[in-house]
This record gives structure tokens, sequence and C-alpha cells, in this order.
């Protein structure tokens, strides 16, 4: 049934081969404009372990994962306890991860560090209040996002921390 379906849809998309080609219509797709990349971050966004254990005030925090697009720090390297990272997206929309972000967290609000737009999302876990903030930073076409979580109080505020880190990522960029 869906092959009878089908051949009525090919048979129609064929069914132009037969016009003359000086139609001066082109039959090749237009090219997808190029992304315009904003600039380049250092490794972890310029942000040292030093940084971030004084940022957050959690000790024995371990880089697990460092790539050139991306970094998580976690509490002795294991996967209970806080979580921190860095992420990088080059020609990525912002927006996408915003609509994401709005309808997992309990609020997103737009934000402005050092001169860039982007958000900033929220989100209150019922016992111990607002520990994750998560903000992402549009440049051009790309856009970076630090992901602040703790895992138990006391801890500092998560979106001081977070809009902190991006300012000096921001500071960092080159």
């Amino acid at each position: 049934m869906l092959a009878a379906a089908v051949i009525p849809i090919l048979a129609s998309c064929s069914s132009g081969s037969d016009q003359s080609s000086g139609s001066g219509g082109s039959s090749t797709p237009a090219a997808p404009a190029a992304a315009k990349h904003g600039p380049m971050f250092p490794e972890c966004g310029g942000i040292s372990d030093q940084t971030m254990a004084q940022l957050t005030q959690v000790t024995g925090l371990v880089n697990t994962a460092k790539t050139s697009v991306g970094c998580q720090w976690l509490l002795g390297g294991g996967i209970l306890g806080p979580h921190f990272s860095f992420n990088w997206y080059r020609g990525s929309p912002i927006g996408r991860e915003r609509k994401t972000e709005e309808l997992s967290r309990t609020s997103v609000e737009d934000v402005n560090i050092e001169g860039h737009g982007g958000f900033i999302a929220l989100n209150e876990d019922p016992q111990l209040g607002p520990s994750l903030c998560e903000i992402g930073i549009q440049f051009d076409d790309d856009f970076i996002e630090w992901s602040i979580s703790f895992a138990e109080k006391p801890y500092p505020d998560a979106c001081g921390v977070a809009k902190e880190l991006a300012r000096q990522t921001i500071v960092n960029s080159k």
C-alpha cells in the first residue's frame, strides 16, 4: 500500500524532465550561507582549576573532560556531587538551546555580559533551592554555555558563579 502511494509522487517529480533547458530556471539549489563565527576561546574558556575551586567554593574538583570545545569539573572526578561545565558551540543556534531551557527550567531570562546578549536559566530544587544555573552567550553564529550545578548546601549563588565565569571567558576570548 505504501508503494502505491509513493509511485504517483515519484512520477510527478520526474514529469518535468521533458521541459526545455532554456526556460531560464536553475535546477541547482542555492548554497547555504556560511556561518559567521565569533571569537576564539581558549581551552576551558580560559578558566583554571584554581579559579573554578575559588568561585564555586568546592575543594577537590577534578577536570574530567578537557577538549577544544568544552570542559567539565566534578568533585573527586566522580559523577555524584556538583557538576560544572563549559561548552563552546560553533555554528549552532542559541535559540534551540534556549528553547530547551525554557521547557526544563524554573525560569529563563535575557542576560547581557560584557556587551554580549544571551540567556540565563535557573532551576530550583525542592530540597536545595536555586542550585542549578546555566548561561548561554551569543557570538554571531556561535555561543558559549556555562552550567553550574550544586549538589549540597552550603553553596554560593549559582547564577552569580555562572555570570562571573561567562564574564571571565569573554574577557579571555581572542
